[in-house]
């Protein structure tokens, strides 16, 4: 059962990788760089889905969470937070997401075995992952 429900992740994770990709490069301005205008926004929808779960728990678990890993190696507060932000809800992404899709230039492979949904998925997913966030805001000014 879990290996199924892994495939079935795994599987929804791969088409909207597809998707997106189609989409990018299609758009003629891209062409030449299409990588990185395809793994910088599906990085970024992955933080802020992570940034999602982790308001989620810091609402309805302990408010004494934090979001970010804390970082302190400038004296700018403002440096030290950026430093946080990305080395936890982006960098991790993009690493991974390079080795997923990108490493070996898999996501050839990718393309044959899943079709693209002509956009259609990649906007779903980052409609409904920005929408996401908000929902702990509306469950802490609700109940909290």
């Amino acid at each position: 059962m879990r290996q199924k429900i892994k495939n079935e992740m795994l599987g929804w994770y791969y088409k909207i990788w597809v998707d997106a990709i189609t989409i990018t490069k299609a758009k003629s301005a891209e062409k030449s760089s299409w990588k990185t205008y395809t793994l910088i926004p599906m990085s970024a929808l992955m933080g802020i889905n992570l940034l999602t779960f982790f308001l989620g728990m810091k609402t309805l678990v302990n408010p004494n969470l934090p979001l970010f890993f804390p970082v302190t190696i400038f004296d700018y507060r403002l440096i030290n937070d950026f430093i946080s932000i990305m080395a936890t809800l982006f960098i991790p992404f993009v690493i991974l997401n390079f080795l997923l899709i990108f490493n070996n230039n898999r996501y050839l492979q990718l393309m044959q075995n899943y079709k693209p949904h002509s956009g259609k998925l990649y906007k779903r997913y980052a409609f409904i992952s920005i929408g996401l966030i908000t929902i702990p805001f509306i469950i802490g000014k609700m109940f909290f």
